[in-house]
C-alpha cells in the first residue's frame, strides 16, 4: 500500500515558463516621508512669501524716500537760485557803491596837496583810505587852510577919519549919498 499510496502522476506537459520582467512598480515613499518633506516644502514656500513681501516693501521704502530726496533737491535748487540772484543784486550794488567810494577818495586826494599824498597808507581798501583821510584832516594833519577874503569889505569900518572941515561943500555931499546907498 505504501506504493498505492504514492502514485505517480503521470506526467503532464507544462508550457515551458517564460520569465517576464516585473511590471516597473511605482516608487513608493512612506507617508511619514513624504509628510515631512512636504512641511518642509511648505516652510520654505511661506518664508519665499515673506521675504518677497519684505523685498516689496524694501522697494516701497526706497521709492518714498527717493521722492522725499526729489522733493529735497528741489527745494535746495529753489534756494540756490534764490541765493544766486541776490548774490548778483548784491554784487551790483557793491560795485556802484565802490564806484562812489573811489569818487569821493580821488576828490579828497585832490584837496589834500601832493606832497603829502605818500602819507597816505596804500595797503588800506578804500572805504579805510576815505576815513583814513577824513580823521587827518579832522586832526589837521595836512595843515589848515588860510581863509583869504574874496573882494573887499562891504561894510567897511571907519578906519579913515577925514577932517571935515577940510572938505568943500560938495564933496561933503558925495560923503553923505555915499553912505546911504
Amino acid at each position: 500500500m505504501a506504493e498505492e499510496t504514492q502514485v505517480q502522476e503521470p506526467l503532464q506537459p507544462t508550457a515551458p515558463e517564460v520569465k517576464t520582467e516585473p511590471a516597473p512598480q511605482e516608487h513608493l515613499i512612506p507617508k511619514t516621508r513624504f509628510d515631512e518633506i512636504n512641511i518642509k516644502y511648505k516652510d520654505v514656500q511661506a518664508q519665499l512669501e515673506q521675504l518677497l513681501t519684505e523685498r516689496e516693501q524694501q522697494a516701497k521704502q526706497a521709492k518714498e524716500q527717493q521722492g522725499k530726496f526729489e522733493e529735497l533737491y528741489k527745494t535746495t535748487a529753489d534756494e540756490l537760485t534764490k541765493s544766486e540772484d541776490g548774490f548778483k543784486t548784491v554784487n551790483g550794488r557793491v560795485q556802484q557803491l565802490e564806484s562812489v567810494i573811489n569818487g569821493l577818495l580821488e576828490v579828497k586826494l585832490e584837496g589834500i596837496p601832493k606832497d603829502f599824498h605818500d602819507l597816505v597808507p596804500s595797503n588800506l581798501t578804500p572805504e579805510a583810505k576815505l576815513e583814513w583821510l577824513t580823521a587827518a584832516e579832522k586832526k589837521g594833519l595836512f595843515g589848515t587852510k588860510q581863509e583869504q577874503p574874496v573882494g573887499q569889505a562891504t561894510n567897511p569900518t571907519q578906519a579913515q577919519t577925514t577932517d571935515l572941515n577940510q572938505l568943500s561943500s560938495i564933496q561933503l555931499l558925495k560923503m553923505g549919498y555915499a553912505q546911504r546907498a
